[in-house]
């Protein structure tokens, strides 16, 4: 993995990576596709209506918009928010194809391309 540099300097946030948007991504977890509602170099969080208990280990592939491939991951439940069925993820295993992936749409959007 690369090298892991803070990029959110709020004293109140405690996620050490900036969130994203878009490109949209799309996780599927068991053989079912769940759009996520923002995402990370560090991780994402998921809002339709996953519900898992805070320390769950996932395993899936994500699919990143405008890019066929798909790239398999392993994360761990941080955060969960049962009112908006919403949990967090922490990426405690990420292939390096999809690490470069995540950083070049990161870059795309920097220079305006997405």
């Amino acid at each position: 993995m690369g090298k892991l540099i803070r990029t959110n300097f709020d004293r109140h946030e405690t996620r050490r990576d900036r969130r994203y948007v878009s490109p949209r991504i799309t996780v599927c977890i068991a053989g079912i596709d769940h759009m996520i509602h923002d995402w990370s170099l560090g991780g994402f969080q998921a809002c339709n209506g996953l519900s898992l208990p805070r320390g769950s280990q996932i395993s899936g592939s994500v699919r990143i918009a405008g890019n066929v491939a798909t790239y398999p991951f392993a994360a761990e439940a941080v955060r969960s928010d049962a009112q908006r069925q919403a949990v967090g993820f922490r990426f405690v295993d990420v292939s390096p194809s999809l690490w470069r992936a995540l950083e070049r749409a990161v870059v795309a959007r920097m220079v305006g391309r997405s």
